[in-house]
């Protein structure tokens, strides 16, 4: 049980202090862009903007794999449209 006292430290503990030294480092660093600091206000700032990276990643893997699909379906259709007309002219049997 974590608690007071306890040894070790849980996984939740571990991922807010490194989410807390982040942040620490980032209101030092001073991220301004156009007189606006970007740098997250509060720790929670911080892990939602990492999960919205996540996520982002994520979505661009997806959106690839997307037109990937989208290609072989695009070949096959024109293969079976060319197939389909060389039967036609009677090029093959």
């Amino acid at each position: 049980m974590v608690g007071r006292g306890a040894v070790g430290v849980g996984p939740g503990e571990a991922a807010l202090r490194v989410a807390v030294s982040k942040w620490r480092g980032m209101k030092l660093v001073g991220r301004r862009v156009d007189g606006v600091d970007e740098a997250p206000a509060c720790v929670y700032g911080v892990v939602l903007g990492e999960r919205v990276d996540e996520i982002a990643g994520d979505i661009r893997d997806i959106k690839s794999e997307i037109a990937w699909i989208r290609r072989v379906i695009v070949t096959t259709v024109v293969a079976a449209a060319v197939a389909t007309m060389l039967r036609w002219l009677g090029w093959v049997p």
